[in-house]
């Protein structure tokens, strides 16, 4: 996995993925920074990982973000058990 956290200049995210597609932010807002994870297809058919992040977005943030987004995951993991599953914790 790759992190250019204090990397060159960046460039508009458009030129990097600029095939990707994702739903539209919400209306009325206006993007200041981003974190992303950037599945990669590799030269020799591998895949990687890379990780980008706007300078202004600190460590800390970053670590909120993720923190929040697996949170985020579990809930959603669990909200979609099956309430007869013997494994599903007690609410």
């Amino acid at each position: 996995m790759t992190h250019d956290h204090d990397g060159p200049p960046g460039v508009p995210i458009s030129e990097v993925l600029s095939d990707l597609r994702i739903p539209p932010l919400p209306e009325a807002t206006t993007a200041s920074d981003v974190f992303a994870f950037v599945k990669l297809r590799e030269p020799d058919g591998g895949i990687g990982w890379a990780v980008r992040v706007t300078p202004d977005l600190d460590d800390e943030e970053v670590l909120g973000l993720l923190v929040g987004y697996v949170e985020h995951l579990k809930q959603e993991a669990a909200s979609s058990w099956n309430s007869t599953d013997p494994t599903r914790p007690a609410s």
